[in-house]
């Protein structure tokens, strides 16, 4: 029986590292008999080493050692090209993931491996409808059933100590509050006899000491103060952490600390939130929140926040739970997990969410378990009925731009097209572009060969045909 190690290539961002420690847990569970691999950069796993003690790090510059190896599972989930040629000169028993290849009939220079790993890539300028969390995605071509109930997940538990965790800083300034906005947070909840703590790296210093000056509370700032692992250690002693879309926010979901994520800007929570059930998610009521970039004017997702309002949702989530004070303007949802083990998001809090967003999310969903996994038709049959139910206008809308997708295919076909030009899955409406996206990067990745088109026409035939047999 071999003994090969199994090999992760995750060399991008701390919030990447970390989203990628479930996957790590089930890996060690399931491959009991072989080493976990992990490629990464030193500066984010040398202090997550204690949270993942049976995992053997390697910097980057260990690629040339690493893809002279044979492996159980080789699984790349970066698309550095140091991490695309390493996939493709290693030896592996299964691989997924993007490697490097000549070039062949196509100017591409990558193939991507598995199901979901081409899903994921897919929903790069694509993920509007996106349903899928990203720490789910980085699993699923493990589990054929797509089934992760077997994953562990940590319950959030306050500390009991009145510590409210404030973490100031993201990758963009439009992902994250104001340093006004975070002053006037910290004086509110002060004055409630809170503990606010600023918490930053050394990218977030000059921020944390302006919030701090604001506050009047220079005692709060540990920006650039603490490494990860002493980040993780003062995390645990929170009874909130309050946080933008950030890699710290992961940090806090993953060992077990409360969230309330403020998610706003380019980012959707559906797959970058807070993973552990159990914890909040706080965004606004618009429909167009989720995006990948927005082209808007203003970011008015993000000025629907207020100081004042988040205030005084966070002294209600600590001190009458089940009475959560929603902002006017926001919408406030609770992290869970659904019957398959994935992500969900439930509206929490007076009325209901009236958007049709998250009935096409779970629509399109279901269609791509369905195409992985054809047990999970019946599934796909409840949420189209469901979506025709609560808005008959979008579910046609949805049929209509399936037909279109047919007769664009038939006309490429009756063109002697084979290639498609490479914004063809652009030009579909917004409604499908999730799906014609898909089918569109699948064929790309198999050099548009006669098997790519069979299988992109059979998809379509098949999900058009539900539509028209459940009308």
């Amino acid at each position: 029986m071999s003994t090969d190690p199994v090999l992760v290539l995750q060399m991008h961002r701390m919030g990447d590292l970390i989203l990628t420690m479930p996957l790590l847990g089930f890996l060690l569970r399931h491959w009991a008999g072989h080493e976990v691999w992990v490629a990464a950069e030193p500066d984010f796993f040398q202090d997550l080493m204690p949270l993942a003690p049976n995992v053997v790090f390697f910097p980057p510059a260990h690629c040339h050692a690493l893809e002279q190896r044979h492996y159980e599972l080789a699984l790349n989930l970066s698309s550095r090209p140091q991490a695309l040629t390493c996939q493709a000169k290693l030896k592996a028993r299964h691989k997924l993931g993007p490697e490097a290849i000549e070039a062949g009939t196509l100017p591409s220079h990558q193939h991507i491996n598995g199901y979901w790993q081409l899903y994921r890539a897919a929903l790069t300028h694509n993920n509007r409808n996106n349903a899928f969390h990203w720490a789910d995605l980085y699993m699923l071509d493990l589990s054929p059933q797509a089934d992760l109930t077997g994953v562990f997940r940590p319950s959030p538990r306050p500390a009991g100590t009145g510590r409210i965790g404030m973490v100031l800083g993201a990758s963009e300034l439009a992902k994250r509050p104001d340093a006004d906005f975070w002053a006037r947070l910290a004086r509110r909840l002060a004055a409630e006899g809170m503990l606010p703590l600023f918490l930053g790296g050394p990218a977030e210093q000059s921020l944390g000491q302006e919030v701090a000056q604001k506050s009047g509370l220079p005692g709060a700032n540990l920006c650039g103060r603490l490494s990860l692992k002493e980040l993780a250690a003062l995390m645990r002693t929170l009874d909130l952490c309050v946080t933008p879309d950030t890699g710290p926010m992961h940090l806090a979901d993953f060992v077990g600390v409360p969230v309330l994520n403020l998610s706003m800007g380019p980012v959707h929570a559906r797959e970058t939130g807070p993973s552990a059930p159990g914890q909040h998610v706080l965004r606004a009521a618009m429909s167009c929140v989720g995006c990948w970039q927005c082209y808007r004017g203003k970011l008015y997702c993000k000025q629907a926040f207020t100081a004042s309002g988040v205030a005084r949702l966070i002294l209600s989530l600590l001190r009458t739970p089940d009475h959560p004070a929603v902002p006017s303007g926001l919408r406030l949802y609770s992290t869970g997990r659904d019957a398959l083990g994935l992500y969900t998001l439930e509206h929490v809090g007076l009325g209901t969410d009236i958007s049709c967003r998250p009935l096409l999310e779970d629509l399109w969903q279901a269609v791509f378990l369905f195409l992985y996994n054809p047990a999970q038709r019946a599934l796909l049959i409840s949420r189209l009925e469901r979506l025709r139910a609560a808005f008959p206008p979008m579910a046609e809308s949805v049929a209509a731009g399936l037909a279109g997708l047919c007769a664009s295919f038939s006309r490429h076909l009756k063109q002697g097209a084979r290639i498609l030009p490479d914004d063809f899955w652009r030009s579909q409406p917004p409604v499908i572009r999730l799906f014609s996206g898909y089918l569109h990067m699948r064929m790309q990745n198999d050099d548009y060969s006669p098997k790519a088109w069979r299988m992109a026409l059979d998809n379509l035939e098949e999900i058009s045909a539900l539509f028209m047999n459940h009308s």
